[in-house]
């Protein structure tokens, strides 16, 4: 049987760390900068509906954010779903099959004690859910590949420079595995995409 000396243990906690950590590394090099170098700027059309939600904000210290927006669809191979990320490390993401069910989970969802433990605070209130239908037309924004997702955010694709620059709404591509850095799932990826938008 084996005895390790404190040293070896930390060693080995060493070494367990940087392996797991490696496996969580967003999936990055060149497929995956050629990806988001053809999709980030594009004007595209929208071809199903795409859901945002507008909402307040109470932060720790007690500011309030108001008129924050999320958007909402998550894409998978199978499917889609609905998704608001909670704003803070100690909630639940809101998860449910439609964007009504989310905001009606965001209502009485996110409460917290005030900083000096005097009442609770609502930290999320949701004003509004807006929908970008069949046809409107939107820029890619920007785009982030993560460990098994990538997100497509969105800005108005108006004529005047205000409404270039706000924010629509975004869309998820959930893939069942952890991407690999050859970006080998990027054809799939694509294909789920496509159901959603289209470059113009």
């Amino acid at each position: 049987m084996f005895s390790f000396t404190p040293f070896a243990r930390r060693l080995v906690a060493t070494v367990l760390m940087l392996v797991c950590g490696a496996a969580t590394v967003t999936a990055g090099g060149p497929a995956v900068g050629e990806f988001t170098k053809r999709w980030n700027g594009r004007r595209i059309v929208v071809k199903s509906t795409l859901y945002t939600v507008s909402y307040d904000e109470v932060g720790r210290t007690g500011i309030h954010h108001n008129g924050k927006q999320a958007g909402l669809t998550i894409a998978t191979p199978e499917g889609q779903y609905y998704e608001f990320d909670s704003p803070g490390p100690d909630d639940e993401d809101v998860v449910e099959q439609t964007p009504d069910d989310v905001v009606s989970e965001m209502s009485t969802r996110f409460v917290r004690a005030y900083h000096l433990d005097i009442g609770i605070v609502k930290t999320i209130t949701p004003l509004s859910l807006r929908q970008y239908e069949p046809g409107v037309v939107l820029i890619v924004d920007s785009i982030k590949v993560e460990r098994t997702r990538v997100r497509f955010a969105f800005r108005r694709a108006g004529e005047a420079p205000a409404a270039n620059e706000e924010f629509a709404t975004s869309l998820t591509i959930e893939w069942p595995m952890p991407l690999s850095k050859s970006f080998g799932e990027r054809d799939g990826i694509e294909g789920v995409l496509q159901r959603f938008i289209e470059p113009l």
